[in-house]
């Protein structure tokens, strides 16, 4: 996958003690025992780390049965700069 993936997989990980054997990209946020409340902590915690600014008022991203390759696309799609300079380095 993607290294936002990555980034989003090691975020649930470390801020989240999710385990990583359970962190897939077709788990559901609510599969990872995530409530809304934590999925605003995720995105905060992604704006950090990824350095770029997160869609967190994005409708699709209040569901938690989004998988996580879902979220990853929603996010890596709000930022397309980013995506094409990641590319091109």
């Amino acid at each position: 996958m993607t290294s936002t993936y990555d980034t989003v997989k090691t975020a649930l990980t470390s801020h989240f003690n999710i385990p990583a054997d359970t962190v897939r990209a077709d788990s559901t946020l609510e599969d990872l025992g995530l409530d809304s409340l934590a999925v605003v902590e995720l995105l905060c915690v992604l704006q950090d780390e990824l350095g770029m600014t997160v869609p967190t008022g994005h409708e699709n991203l209040k569901s938690l049965q989004l998988t996580l390759a879902e979220t990853v696309a929603i996010i890596d799609q709000a930022q397309p700069s980013a995506r094409a300079a990641e590319v091109l380095a």
